[in-house]
């Protein structure tokens, strides 16, 4: 599969998400239900957040969406939320043109840092199955680590 298509049909994906998730109800009136930015996942790239619920993001080396099933603040003082949840991504920039397609669950947090702006991080271990050229195929454990910056709309 070419790097055009891989990119086509992350961006697809991605339209799909955002498609179903803009057509879900608002719960939260205050929070921003759209986040954009840039951050550094699966290569540079640009990421998305919708209703606090869906990170979405697409680069140069992958994709990946994941879905945030809990979330919390650290302490009512100091203004860093965390979250945790369920996803995965695709990799298609291996060295050896190998792909591969993760389940994955990102531990993470955000630092709300001026009107509507917010930073993050997160790691996120996953159990990823490599589709090698070579036929030979295999699982992999590793760990993705992301930082990004979105801004609210």
């Amino acid at each position: 599969m070419s790097k055009t298509t891989k990119t086509l049909a992350g961006s697809l994906l991605l339209a799909t998400l955002s498609a179903s998730v803009l057509a879900a109800p608002q719960t939260n009136s205050s929070a921003s239900s759209i986040k954009a930015g840039v951050a550094f996942d699966q290569g540079f790239g640009v990421t998305a957040q919708f209703n606090n619920k869906i990170n979405a993001f697409i680069g140069n080396d992958g994709v990946s969406a994941d879905y945030l099933f809990k979330q919390g603040a650290f302490n009512s003082d100091i203004p860093i939320n965390w979250y945790v949840g369920v996803g995965g991504a695709i990799n298609w920039d291996d060295h050896d043109h190998d792909n591969s397609y993760a389940v994955r669950v990102p531990l993470g947090a955000s630092i709300p840092f001026a009107k509507s702006w917010d930073v993050y991080g997160q790691v996120a271990p996953d159990l990823a199955f490599k589709d090698r050229h070579n036929d030979n195929n295999d699982f992999t454990f590793g760990v993705d680590v992301a930082l990004g910056v979105r801004y609210g709309f």
